[in-house]
């Protein structure tokens, strides 16, 4: 989340404690503003609101009216700790001081639009942004994280059986249930997109990893009576093992990478045959906290070994802004007998909106794989030159009850890079989808 810094107003006017309250008057009506700092040369010696003028003679100095009791913020402080400052002391502006001067005031009216940008207004929790933030400045601490990854299972056939509105109160439930696996000291918990949560968390590897079983178990075993059946989730960890922090590193990037990888081992554990989680390292915990058992293929996947000629293709691909940083990428794809369409939403900045892409296309495919035991994962996505033309290269994770397969593909980007995206992963799953399944 962003800092007092990043909102404060630098440019801050100033009453002495000689100046009288008409002076006062003009200045507040002047800025709009309800209250001034009162400063004694260089030294912040009060604070005068318009309720402390109010009924006075205009006459009057400063120095007799103001308030004397007064809390001043660093400008590193987390706007959301700057809120919750405002309403334990029950004021509407905080004074920003740094080396014990002045350097700007922090209004309600500053923090208000920042925390309805990052809170989900659906489950009150922050939004992916905010989680983003807090990582990030966590690795800028020389901490380390740990993503915990959750995504609920089959929430879209429980939305069409029993209507949005009870999906919508299956998400506000888990959203609950995992606010009470966290520590605010230590974990920062987001709605991520949709009906995926992510959990970053400062916490040593192993508690990490302690957390997301606690998270997986308790949201299996919370049920609400409300709902016609039980709401569980699939979980995946990514991070927990660096131990010291490395120099030249792009805090983002590697929050993106941690991110992305919880992602995909929390893809991979859904493709198997209960509700699991799935560690970064590729241990996978059933329930029972047993590996998931090999599967003897199911007829469908014989006739895919038999079938050379089976490959898919884009019948249609869009990508959709939502408002700040989020978009939502509609994909359809055929085998050339059935069509399957499929939507993922999800942060989208920059080099993020291939992998949103390359994220929907690889759940896409793993909806004409047999089920349960399949599924695919996008590993990699990078956009490179020949020297003629721009390529995007793709590595995809093919997961089966008997392997794992890397598999690559390319595309050249003609005008849209994110149908290349889509290609690039195509290609690679193509080229041995009939040998590998």
């Amino acid at each position: 989340m962003k800092t007092v810094r990043d909102i404060m107003t630098a440019d801050v006017i100033w009453l002495s404690p000689s100046n009288v309250i008409k002076t006062a008057i003009i200045l507040m009506k002047g800025r709009n503003v309800g209250g001034l700092p009162v400063l004694d040369e260089d030294k912040i010696v009060g604070v005068l609101d318009y309720r402390d003028i109010l009924g006075k003679e205009n006459d009057i100095p400063v120095e007799h009216v103001m308030c004397r009791e007064f809390v001043t913020v660093p400008p590193f402080m987390p706007i959301r700790d700057a809120a919750d400052l405002m309403v334990q002391i029950g004021s509407g502006r905080l004074l920003v001081a740094e080396n014990g001067k002045l350097i700007g005031i922090l209004t309600r009216a500053d923090v208000m639009p920042e925390l309805g940008k990052s809170l989900d207004s659906l489950t009150g929790l922050p939004r992916a942004d905010a989680m983003r933030d807090w990582g990030i400045n966590a690795l800028k601490s020389g901490q380390e994280i740990t993503v915990v990854f959750m995504d609920m299972d089959q929430l879209r056939q429980f939305n069409k059986q029993y209507g949005h509105i009870t999906g919508d109160n299956a998400i506000k439930h888990v959203a609950t249930v995992l606010q009470t696996c966290v520590d605010e000291r230590t974990d920062m918990l987001c709605r991520y997109a949709g009906d995926e949560f992510a959990i970053v968390t400062t916490r040593p590897g192993p508690e990490a990893r302690e957390l997301a079983k606690l998270a997986f178990e308790r949201v299996r075993d919370t049920q609400d009576p409300r709902f016609p059946e039980p709401v569980t989730g699939t979980i995946g960890v990514h991070g927990g093992k660096r131990t010291k922090e490395r120099e030249d590193v792009h805090y983002a990037a590697t929050l993106d990478n941690l991110i992305n990888l919880a992602s995909k081992a929390c893809t991979l554990a859904k493709a198997q045959p209960e509700p699991a989680m799935l560690n970064g390292g590729g241990t996978l915990a059933s329930a029972a906290e047993k590996l998931v058992q090999p599967v003897i293929p199911t007829p469908a996947a014989e006739a895919m070994i038999t079938d050379t000629n089976k490959r898919l293709k884009i019948e249609g691909l869009n990508l959709s802004w939502d408002s700040g940083s989020t978009a939502t990428v509609e994909i359809e794809l055929s085998d050339g007998q059935k069509s399957l369409k499929h939507s993922r939403k999800g942060f989208a900045l920059g080099h993020s909106a291939l992998r949103l892409v390359a994220d929907a296309t690889a759940e896409a495919i793993s909806g004409f794989l047999p089920s349960p035991g399949y599924g695919v994962t996008a590993e990699n996505i990078q956009v490179t030159n020949n020297g003629a033309e721009d390529i995007v290269l793709a590595a995809a994770l093919l997961v089966t009850p008997q392997k794992q397969a890397r598999l690559s593909g390319s595309s050249i980007i003609k005008q849209d890079a994110y149908k290349a995206t889509a290609a690039a992963l195509l290609n690679a799953i193509n080229r041995q989808i009939s040998t590998l399944i």
